[in-house]
């Protein structure tokens, strides 16, 4: 899942959202889906939003998913009632939610797949006044669209005119069948072909499939026990078939049926269906799982769990099930266990001979029929969880509508692994209105959309303004109005035509909160500025980031900030300390590029511009703002690069290591005034540091790590290293002193020589590995190891390295006896 998103992610526009569809009535398949939905966003997958299908949850449960949501930066939660008082349910998690946006999907029963029983019209004229009490509520349309006329109505809300009500307008729409046909779809050739040649039916006529196949459509009770309307191919009319007559029946009756018709059921299992009989000898003949030999059993298995013309397993679990019984066929056929299991061997064997490779090993596996425990662990096999239910039927018990049943909507997207490639034996869901306005295979989903957008769009003008487009009324962007933030009484404001200035407290619990600030800032209108401080995201190619440009403008104590206008809209805002110095400027260029610039001042004073470019893009309206990541670690590796300049007394430049294994050498005195100055400015009151004894001042022991500081900064912010200075973590120094070496004392010339000694992957991040060596009057004095994880940045792998520094091992020999004794060893 999280690599199909990844992929989609990449595939699709920049700044566009991904909203996943979670199946609720499934626990096992929601246990893993929600919290691995959450912790992908929080990893920059663009996900917008989640939809909830197979039921709506309780309002205690809903509300923490909700919260849940909220806290991961996922924008809505879409619901899918069936039922007018399901309708009523969401409103009421809507009234509860603290205006979290929820869309509601409302489809009745016409929609393809799973739907109710529900006329599509009744229940909303029953609840639309519910629904739009709650301004946290996005109502969509859904099943039975596919073009701008048929849908259009839904949009204008002119569809209830008819029932004599006043317009009831959708928010949107939703297409499901209608885009099953289109180019960029997973459905099969075949099954686009089988789609498109059938005819649907009229809003009128619809409920007629319950009654059996009308038009090519029919509706079957799915797995879950639910309606799911599908086109009428041989495969679903023959489930359709065995609901009616076995398997809306006891399941402790079931059986009997089933064997009372046993060589019918298998006929058509192998003519109609997906899943096949299993039971087939070498020639061709029908018989049961214990009439089979091991090899042909192998045999049967890989020819129907592997696409033998793509050179694939149908499933990676498919080739644990045929590898396990091939297991089981060893221990059966072996007396011993050999030393190599035939199993490790077969997977560099083309699967279609393993039967081959089985009966060579084992020569009675292609003669002896299976025991009757292992007709038992074979069909145990069949059953186990965790794995893709097999494409076949092996036994007729009361499992069988599990097995006939289970997962049997994903085959029309590959055809290649059904019996024939025949869309026939398929399940293919599809809306019975919807079907008829699919007319073309591999239409551009593009032109889909664009026909009915552009349809939508032209029939608007015309009703609204006479086709004239040039009445459409100009806005910034879409989206919701500013709010006017009321001006707190700690600020000291003062507006005129052309600027806003707000004097902040210099108290830090006066300050505003972090969004009246932010709305404070962005004015009463829709700007770029409005846009960057008010977005919750900045696109970063195809991920999300929070928006860090918030926290770059929160209110601070003692800040002026102005924000200049012309025309009453933002040109620049600038942030001023206490001593009226430029710290902040951010601006909107002729090209809708945003500059925004940090002026840090070094430890020397020395102004160090930082600065951050983003493009304002109103079109998009949920993402108007967008960065590169690539761009913003390029300026804060610059940035500390500068800074390691600044902070030098005599403006040092900055020299870029380029090769891994550079030596850097570097010196350093100990001096009197900075002995004192870093013991004071760490607290360090020991009295070794502070009097001298015998005309001699110590130093502390971090000396050792003092004096390869700016040299270790180098290499941090070196084109070796790469990105991610601000992500660093320090996970430890080593310090090993030699054997006999003093003290650091005041005076003491020190030289330190230091190597990169890795740069390697760890799962969270980067990570470099730093070693120098601390010389004293060319003795060495103290050997350091420094390593730094910088989380979420990845070195290349062709650029990973690691040394191991040899090691001198002593070992003492306390006697004559253990000289003698290691000599002998020898």
């Amino acid at each position: 899942m999280a690599d199909k998103l990844q992929a989609l992610s990449e595939s699709i526009g920049s700044g566009i959202g991904i909203t996943l569809n979670c199946i609720y009535i499934n626990p096992r398949q929601w246990g893993f889906q929600f919290p691995a939905l959450l912790r992908m966003r929080d990893e920059g997958i663009p996900i917008a939003g989640l939809c909830i299908g197979g039921g709506v949850p309780s309002l205690d449960q809903a509300l923490e998913i909700i919260d849940s949501l909220r806290a991961a930066g996922i924008r809505h939660v879409s619901f899918k009632p069936s039922t007018a008082e399901a309708i009523r349910h969401v409103v009421r998690v809507a009234q509860a939610s603290r205006g979290f946006p929820i869309v509601l999907q409302w489809t009745g029963g016409r929609g393809g797949g799973h739907h109710s029983f529900e006329d599509f019209h009744q229940p909303i004229l029953e609840t639309y006044a519910a629904i739009r009490a709650c301004n946290n509520i996005a109502l969509v349309a859904g099943s039975g669209f596919g073009d701008a006329e048929g849908s259009l109505p839904y949009v204008t809300g002119d569809w209830s005119i008819s029932y004599g009500r006043a317009p009831m307008p959708f928010d949107g729409i939703l297409l499901g069948s209608r885009v099953m046909v289109a180019q960029e779809a997973g459905t099969s050739l075949a099954a686009k072909q089988l789609i498109v040649a059938t005819a649907g039916l009229l809003d009128s006529e619809w409920d007629q499939t319950y009654d059996g196949a009308y038009n090519g459509v029919t509706t079957v009770t799915s797995e879950y026990g639910e309606m799911n309307h599908m086109l009428a191919t041989r495969g679903v009319m023959f489930i359709r078939e065995m609901f009616d007559t076995i398997l809306n029946k006891p399941r402790e009756k079931r059986e009997a049926l089933l064997l009372a018709r046993k060589d019918e059921i298998i006929s058509r299992l192998n003519s109609d269906y997906m899943r096949p009989w299993f039971g087939q000898k070498t020639d061709g003949r029908v018989v049961d799982l214990e009439e089979m030999t091991y090899t042909e059993v192998i045999s049967r298995a890989v020819k129907l769990m592997y696409v033998a013309h793509q050179q694939r397993w149908t499933n990676v679990s498919f080739c644990k099930f045929v590898i396990d019984f091939v297991d089981r066929v060893e221990r059966r056929m072996c007396i011993t266990a050999p030393e190599t299991p035939l199993s490790a061997e077969l997977f560099d064997a083309d699967p279609r001979e393993w039967h081959t490779r089985v009966s060579e090993r084992y020569p009675k596996s292609f003669s002896q029929l299976l025991t009757s425990e292992d007709v038992q662990f074979f069909v145990s096999l069949c059953k186990r969880r965790g794995q893709k239910p097999p494409p076949f039927i092996p036994v007729l018990d009361v499992d069988f509508g599990v097995l006939f049943m289970k997962d049997m909507t994903w085959q029309p997207d590959d055809l290649d692994s059904v019996i024939d490639q025949d869309p026939q034996r398929v399940c293919i869901q599809q809306g019975p209105v919807a079907v008829q306005y699919s007319t073309i295979v591999d239409e551009p989903v593009k032109d889909i959309l664009d026909g009915i957008y552009h349809g939508h769009i032209a029939s608007l003008v015309q009703r609204l303004h006479d086709g004239d487009e040039s009445r459409i009324p100009v806005v910034e962007y879409i989206g919701a109005e500013p709010v006017t933030a009321a001006l707190s009484e700690s600020l000291d404001v003062c507006e005129t035509e052309t600027e806003r200035v707000f004097v902040l407290p210099t108290q830090a619990d006066r300050l505003p909160e972090l969004d009246t600030w932010m709305q404070m800032l962005a004015g009463p209108h829709k700007s770029w500025l409005h846009a960057l401080v008010t977005a919750p995201v900045i696109v970063q190619g195809s991920k999300y980031a929070d928006n860090y440009t918030r926290k770059l403008l929160r209110a601070r104590p003692g800040r002026t900030a102005t924000v200049h206008l012309e025309s009453g809209l933002p040109s620049l805002l600038t942030i001023t300390n206490a001593d009226g110095e430029l710290e902040l400027t951010t601006k909107c260029d002729a090209d809708r590029t945003i500059r925004l610039t940090i002026y840090h001042k070094s430890l020397n004073s020395v102004v160090v511009p930082f600065s951050l470019e983003f493009t304002y893009s109103p079109s998009q309206n949920l993402t108007p703002i967008h960065g590169s990541k690539q761009r913003d670690n390029e300026s804060v590796r610059q940035l500390c690069i500068d800074t390691w300049v600044a902070n030098a007394d005599d403006l040092t430049p900055f020299v870029d290591v380029v090769d891994p294994n550079t030596v850097v050498k570097s010196s350093f005195t100990i001096t009197e005034e900075h002995s004192r100055g870093f013991c004071e400015s760490v607290g360090n009151q020991a009295w070794q540091y502070t009097f001298a004894r015998d005309g001699i001042l110590q130093a502390p022991m971090e000396y050792a790590h003092i004096v390869f500081t700016r040299d270790m900064l180098r290499l941090l912010q070196s084109s070796v290293f790469g990105f991610g200075q601000v992500n660093g973590v320090h996970m430890y120094n080593d310090v090993t002193l030699e054997d006999g070496a003093r003290m650091f004392q005041v005076d003491d010339e020190l030289a330190v020589t230091a190597t990169m000694n890795g740069l390697t992957n760890l799962r969270s991040g980067k990570k470099i590995k730093l070693n120098w060596i601390v010389e004293r009057g060319g003795k060495k004095v103290a050997t350091i190891e420094s390593a730094f994880v910088v989380r979420s940045h990845y070195i290349d792998i062709g650029n990973a390295f690691e040394r191991y520094p040899q090691q001198l091992i002593t070992i003492v020999l306390p006697s004559a006896a253990d000289i003698a004794a290691l000599e002998l060893n020898e």
